[in-house]
């Protein structure tokens, strides 16, 4: 490291330190300055000379103890209860099966690509290119999708 650099990281340490340890302190209380006395009006009798008063410090008086309620968020977070499902069992083979290629949110190069190298390899099965009418996924399966598809590929371009 260059002598710069470590004189710019040593007073940047010390410059938080410095801060943590005011900021820990607390409120300081200025230091009470003296009253000054008016002089004694003039006597007949001689007296003594009096005696210079020193203040005597004051104590700070505390702030009156008030019930606080802080709010704050469960770093846990709430978990919501998920109901799961088997996943379907795997195809035994895909010939004369009817399978969906579903376009994911960032894939409208790739997924098109990737039916037409299917329809070439396996010529028995129907491959359906489908995109959903939202932009972000599936958001409704439609039924014929469901009842005519025995698999699906989706993926994800992100």
């Amino acid at each position: 490291m260059k002598k710069k650099n470590i004189v710019i990281l040593l007073c940047s340490i010390f410059l938080i330190l410095v801060l943590a340890v005011t900021g820990c302190t607390g409120q300081v209380s200025p230091t009470p300055t003296p009253t000054p006395t008016a002089p004694a009006a003039p006597t007949s009798t001689p007296t003594a000379t009096p005696k210079p008063t020193t203040p005597t410090p004051t104590t700070p008086v505390p702030p009156a103890a008030v019930d606080k309620t802080y709010n704050y968020l469960n770093p846990q977070g709430s978990f919501i209860p998920v109901q799961t499902k088997a996943l379907a069992p795997r195809l035994d083979t895909i010939e004369g099966k009817t399978i969906y290629v579903v376009q994911g949110e960032a894939d409208p190069v790739i997924f098109p690509a990737l039916i037409e190298r299917l329809k070439k390899d396996y010529t028995k099965t129907t491959w359906v290119y489908y995109l959903p009418s939202s932009s972000f996924g599936i958001t409704a399966v439609d039924d014929t999708m469901k009842a005519d598809a025995k698999a699906a590929i989706r993926g994800n371009g992100w």
